[in-house]
């Protein structure tokens, strides 16, 4: 009994593996997903310029603390994500053919959705930030713990990096998606034992799978004639009877 692995044929291997890839978007996209609600959740406890927590914080006081502290790891995963979806689209055009591609790409642009309008979420809130107060300022001379640092538009910008990146590549993917066929050939899959039956019987039949065949007949080719025939006119023509008859006449 062989393989249930060396029985797949390539296009079902490369259904396979774009599926595994769009899964990992997935996951990505659940983590992201995920630290957004718990950043959100978070700025609850966000702190004023001299450490006293916020009670009650305002909605853009907590769109500012979101923007601020929004982690890392979601922002990298969109761009990773965007990176494998880049490669999924590679796949249906250069890995052709993809068992149920016609599939496969309406899935990628699901999931292409998702992740555009995620990273959307992410600079959206970002900008909103910018037109808030800087949590950071103080003109309070009594404090001298105050953060000196980078202030609030600097350190937006650098955290919305990484979604706009996310952005710029999702950009050419949707283009190449437009590319592809809306109805991309499919290669008939043939198992192993289908393949070996198929030849078997070829062979038996004595039948030349290198030969050019028409409707089910071999095709012989045409041979043209070097010399003209020893009988009859020059030109290798023969006489019929409706010359002999107006001769006769």
């Amino acid at each position: 009994m062989g393989s249930p692995v060396h029985g797949l044929s390539l296009p079902r291997t490369w259904f396979l593996t774009v599926r595994a890839v769009e899964a990992a978007v997935l996951v990505l996209l659940a983590s992201v997903v995920q630290e957004m609600w718990l950043t959100w959740r978070a700025s609850v406890e966000y702190s004023s310029a001299d450490g006293t927590p916020v009670a009650d914080p305002s909605f853009m006081t907590r769109v500012t603390g979101m923007a601020l502290y929004g982690g890392y790891r979601g922002p990298i995963g969109l761009v990773v994500g965007a990176l494998l979806l880049a490669v999924c689209i590679a796949v249906l055009h250069r890995a052709a053919p993809v068992a149920h591609a016609r599939i496969v790409r309406w899935e990628w642009l699901v999931l292409f959705g998702l992740l555009a309008l995620v990273a959307l979420a992410v600079v959206l809130v970002g900008v909103v930030a910018l037109f808030g107060d800087d949590p950071f300022a103080s003109d309070d001379p009594s404090v001298v713990s105050g953060y000196r640092g980078p202030g609030l538009v600097a350190q937006v910008l650098g955290n919305i990096a990484w979604p706009l990146a996310s952005l710029a590549l999702l950009a050419p993917s949707g283009l190449w998606w437009l590319r592809l066929p809306a109805e991309p050939e499919e290669a008939e899959e043939d198992s192993a034992e289908q393949a070996a039956e198929r030849t078997a019987r070829t062979a038996a039949a004595g039948v030349d799978e290198d030969a050019i065949l028409l409707d089910g007949v071999e095709h012989i080719p045409a041979v043209e004639r070097l010399e003209p025939r020893s009988f009859g006119r020059g030109d290798g023509s023969s006489p019929s009877g409706y010359e002999e008859y107006l001769r006769r006449s």
